[in-house]
């Protein structure tokens, strides 16, 4: 028996920036064949950008329907009006959380801290050598280092201690440095820590979502590219025995399981690109909206390419329940498209 919908999304992403100040090696975006990167005036990521007024009906509507919300991007901290944002978030009593490289983190510290923000996401990719090269820029982590230093000095000045912990992306870039993950975790003052597979797609099931997409829905599917890779890259023997260590050093750090994977999962989730692992269903049509800058809303919120409302013509509630939601919905309880595979995305929710 088929579920019932939901009358509002339990979970609003807010994608309010697509810009960001690194240029990560396994990032869909801003990588060396990032979506962003190498966008073509022809791609449905426009550019423009939604007044910050929709933004704050956004808000409005998430208070009313009693969903939670993301901030994230790009580097959300990029985006000039964030602690307006965050302000006008805080004053509805919206759980809200932030998902940051934490780069910029020094420079709203107090501010971050002042609003009573409910929870920082910040990305780490390994020890500092490993963080380092993968973000593309040399002296992130102690950057990043000494950016937790000025949030933890302002949460003692006001009290207030912002639950916070790390999520780190397993490439073929820096899998050998998760049995070291705990102690960095340790080192930087978190008390959890999440880790995720990477994303990685093949020509052939790239062009078949492109193909998909464009009969299905009249659709362009450019996406996709970002995450190109033939294979994983991962020696999954070697990845294992680092995840063996990995768990052995967890001692008192949660470990949040986001996709909860047995070690079977992930031989097959890295060693295959074409498999369903752990769940076919998607748990964003049901539960998640994401909005993009340009005010275009999706469920889909590493792969933006068909838009099923703007809030800049209505409202979230009527996207939610509009027929193009219903068709994508439609389409993707009946099958897995050729991008869902290895995405994460569709554990959320």
């Amino acid at each position: 028996m088929e579920q019932k919908l939901a009358d509002f999304p339990k979970l609003v992403s807010l994608t309010i920036t697509n810009q960001c100040n690194l240029r990560c090696k396994m990032c869909g975006q801003w990588s060396e064949e990032g979506y962003m990167l190498k966008k073509k005036p022809a791609d449905s990521y426009s550019g423009n950008v939604v007044p910050f007024d929709r933004l704050l009906k956004v808000v409005d509507e998430a208070h009313e329907h009693r969903a939670s919300l993301i901030i994230r991007g790009g580097e959300p901290l990029l985006f000039l009006r964030l602690m307006d944002l965050l302000a006008y978030i805080k004053s509805k009593r919206i759980p809200v959380s932030v998902e940051t490289n934490g780069v910029l983190l020094n420079k709203y510290a107090e501010s971050i801290v002042k609003l009573r923000i409910d929870h920082l996401t910040i990305s780490v990719d390994g020890p500092e050598e490993i963080h380092d090269h993968v973000r593309g820029v040399r002296g992130t982590f102690a950057g990043l280092r000494e950016s937790l230093r000025e949030l933890e000095k302002y949460e003692n000045v006001y009290g207030y201690k912002i639950n916070r912990g790390i999520t780190c992306t397993l490439s073929k870039y820096n899998y050998r440095g998760l049995g070291a993950m705990a102690d960095v975790a340790r080192s930087l003052g978190f008390n959890g820590i999440c880790i995720v597979p990477c994303y990685f797609i093949p020509e052939r099931q790239g062009l078949a979502y492109e193909k998909l997409m464009r009969e299905e829905f009249s659709c362009g599917a450019y996406s996709w590219r970002g995450f190109h890779h033939e294979g994983s890259g991962v020696d999954v023997d070697l990845f294992l025995a680092q995840l063996k260590e990995f768990k052995s050093k967890l001692g008192e750090l949660r470990s949040y399981p986001y996709m909860a994977f047995t070690d079977d999962e992930y031989r097959e989730w890295y060693s295959r690109s074409d498999t369903t692992v752990h769940q076919a269903g998607c748990n964003n049509i049901r539960g998640v909206l994401d909005v993009q800058p340009d005010g275009n809303v999706n469920f889909c919120v590493d792969f933006p390419d068909y838009a099923i409302g703007n809030v800049a013509e209505s409202t979230l509630h009527q996207i939610w329940h509009s027929d193009r939601a219903r068709r994508f919905r439609e389409l993707r309880t009946k099958m897995e498209m050729p991008v869902c595979y290895r995405c994460g995305a569709k554990y959320m929710g």
